[in-house]
């Protein structure tokens, strides 16, 4: 902290102390002020503060001022000096930016900010990559191997290191070039609130990241609101009434207010968990599962829900659910690097782009599943639901492998079935040679 926060800091302590003891000021002539920074206690009359200003000759004049005003200087003082300080080295001075945590075979890059754009920079990615460039462009690398490297960048008289950790999941971009392959058979398995056929671990829970990993499964669905104070949560419903043993609007309740409640597993039962922000929920799983944010129909906003990923280094483990154009629009705007994906029909804003992108249907019992219109022909790779519904038989608890088949018949260039119970899919798929 420079000289200068702390000499506001100071002021405006001593100005609260006019305020409640009422104290005489004496001319001082230390750095950073002209008029005053020692002071002596005395008793005010009148609601005055006396000043106490040097004349020729040795001689000083008391001069009366109401402490009110007093206050005010003394106030706008501290926020000059502020202001004035030049500590602020991330705006400032030249530094290091890149990722911290980044996946398999994902794109990192190195930048140094605030200097010369011509210097030039020589990165070190720690794994035997050394790749020289120039400080106007990022030098980028994509690691092949997990683990913890130093990165040893220098940048004309700078040098600097930095610790980035790879963690030994492939990242989307490259994970979902598979589902071109012909050779691919691979169907990936989607777990719908991160659901396994355990009753006990509460839906959207960070137990039940665990038990999602452990069940196999590629892909976690989860669900985002925002409390009133601004903190996103991972929730279904905007009430809290079906998961936990409380009752309200989360976007009426505070962050705290929600903490006085605890979650109930599935079978009804109240557990010690507590709602999970969609931070501990994304950091449960960072790096060993990949997340679906079935966000669009609920209340935290594009940005808000980008900003965290962003913030956790996670955008090439994280897919953005969009159940219309306008959302997808939204989040391609904030990052063309989102993998988003939407509702069939949704596609057009994915169009022309040089990823791959799910879109999703849904398989009913009911004979009304999603027609595959145009989605397919345009390009997009299908996921399928296969949820419980209104007038369809799937269950929540149970898989019947004659559906499985019959959605298997109706959408045999599947790529992703979203399920409540992967533990019981994921050996049923490998055994039509699936998986």
């Amino acid at each position: 902290m420079s000289t200068y926060i702390l000499l506001a800091i100071f002021y405006c302590v001593i100005s609260i102390y006019f305020c409640h003891n009422r104290v005489e000021v004496i001319h001082s002539s230390a750095p950073g002020t002209s008029f005053l920074l020692t002071f002596i206690k005395t008793h005010m009359k009148n609601d005055l503060l006396h000043f106490s200003i040097p004349e020729k000759g040795g001689r000083t004049k008391r001069q009366s001022v109401s402490w009110f005003w007093c206050w005010v200087v003394l106030c706008v003082c501290g926020i000059v000096c502020i202001a004035c300080s030049d500590d602020d080295s991330v705006k400032k001075n030249p530094y290091l930016q890149t990722s911290t945590r980044a996946m398999l075979k994902e794109v990192v890059e190195v930048k140094f900010i605030n200097i010369d754009g011509n210097t030039d920079i020589t990165v070190d990615f720690g794994d035997g990559t050394v790749k020289n460039g120039k400080a106007a462009e990022a030098v980028t690398h994509a690691y092949t191997q997990s683990g913890d490297y130093i990165l040893h960048v220098t940048a004309g008289q700078y040098e600097v290191q930095k610790r980035i950790r790879i963690y030994n999941l492939l990242a989307l971009t490259e994970a979902m070039k598979q589902f071109r392959e012909p050779s691919n058979k691979k169907v990936w398995v989607m777990t719908h609130r991160a659901h396994t056929t355990d009753r006990t671990v509460p839906e959207n829970s960070v137990s039940s990241v665990e038990d999602a990993i452990d069940s196999g499964a590629e892909v976690i669905e989860c669900d985002t609101h925002v409390t009133s104070d601004g903190v996103v949560v991972v929730c279904h419903d905007q009430t809290i009434n079906a998961t936990t043993n409380g009752t309200g609007d989360i976007t009426k309740m505070t962050y705290a207010e929600l903490q006085k409640y605890n979650l109930k597993d599935r079978n009804g039962r109240v557990t010690d968990e507590k709602m999970p922000t969609l931070e501990e929920f994304l950091k449960a799983g960072r790096g060993r599962i990949y997340y679906n944010l079935d966000y669009s129909p609920r209340t935290a906003s594009s940005q808000q829900v980008v900003d965290i990923v962003m913030k956790l280094d996670m955008m090439e483990s994280v897919f953005f659910y969009c159940n219309s154009v306008q959302k997808a629009e939204e989040v391609l705007g904030i990052t063309s690097k989102a993998h988003v994906y939407t509702w069939t029909g949704n596609h057009k804003p994915m169009m022309g782009l040089p990823g791959n992108y799910f879109v999703q249907y849904s398989y009913l019992t009911n004979g009304k599943s999603t027609p595959l219109g145009s989605s397919i022909n345009d390009g997009m790779l299908a996921t399928v639901n296969m949820l419980p519904a209104s007038g369809s038989s799937v269950s929540e608890w149970t898989l019947n492998e004659d559906y499985l088949d019959e959605l298997l018949q109706i959408y045999s260039m599947v790529c992703m079935i979203q399920t409540d119970v992967p533990d019981l899919l994921i050996p049923a798929l490998q055994a039509r040679g699936l998986r």
